[in-house]
């Protein structure tokens, strides 16, 4: 098993180093192959969610923000290639990987409605193909007056989005018409899948909370916390939203 794993290593690790070190250089850090890189916690996420049990979206051991949460992910079974990326990614940064709770796409999560405290993510919204409908379901799961918690990069946060605009509300509603899926958006973007399909910016991401209010009076998001820079990793903005259910 221990040799299977490092085989499977080598084959990507060519590939995620070099996103890897220009993260490390915008950030100011430096690096050598034998140091474990953890980010620091959000104390944001801490002072709004500590108590509470929620679902993370796309956990990673480097990144971990120490809530009482299920990671929610796609097992190697469901998408082989973006398992294993997303593992050696995690090898290289810090010696371990996320276990993952429950295996799903983060628009389809077995759990009931208004099940969860939270819903929390990091990096995770700019790669779904149908942002809304991530949103929606995000909603869904969430109890009423529990919270979406999210961090979306920046748009100079990648190279491949700095000269890129924010993607426009109507763009993402016309993806969730289409119900679009990752093959769509790749093809149509021409694009790898899994890539970088939305930009945000704080603008976009008030927004797009003002088109979910009104679709109905029954399901609300009401702006708690945004930081311009988020408190984790640095390269991001942060937004968390209180979720209003009436029946």
């Amino acid at each position: 098993m221990e040799g299977r794993a490092s085989g499977r290593l080598a084959r990507v690790q060519s590939v995620v180093r070099k996103p890897i070190g220009r993260l490390l250089r915008r950030l100011g850090l430096r690096r050598t192959p034998t140091d474990v890189l953890i980010f620091p916690e959000s104390q944001l996420a801490h002072r709004l969610l500590d108590g509470l049990s929620g679902l993370e979206i796309g956990a990673a051991a480097h990144n971990p923000f120490g809530l009482e949460t299920q990671n929610v992910g796609l097992s190697q079974a469901m998408d082989a290639q973006d398992y294993e990326f997303f593992w050696a990614l995690q090898m290289e940064l810090c010696g371990a990987a996320a276990t993952i709770d429950i295996e799903a796409d983060t628009c389809a999560i077995p759990v009931p409605d208004s099940s969860q405290d939270f819903v929390i993510h990091s990096h995770v919204w700019e790669h779904l193909p149908d942002a809304l409908g991530g949103l929606e379901e995000w909603v869904r799961v969430t109890r009423d007056g529990g919270f979406v918690f999210a961090i979306v990069p920046k748009r100079d946060a990648s190279e491949s989005d700095r000269d890129r605009p924010p993607t426009p509300l109507s763009e993402h509603v016309r993806h969730r018409e289409l119900r679009s899926t990752h093959a769509m958006r790749g093809a149509a973007e021409n694009m790898a899948e899994r890539s970088h399909y939305n930009v945000f910016s704080p603008e976009t991401l008030h927004e797009i909370a003002a088109w979910f209010n009104g679709l109905s009076d029954k399901q609300q998001l009401e702006e708690v916390a945004f930081l311009e820079t988020d408190d984790k990793v640095g390269n991001g903005h942060a937004i968390v939203w209180r979720v209003r259910k009436t029946r």
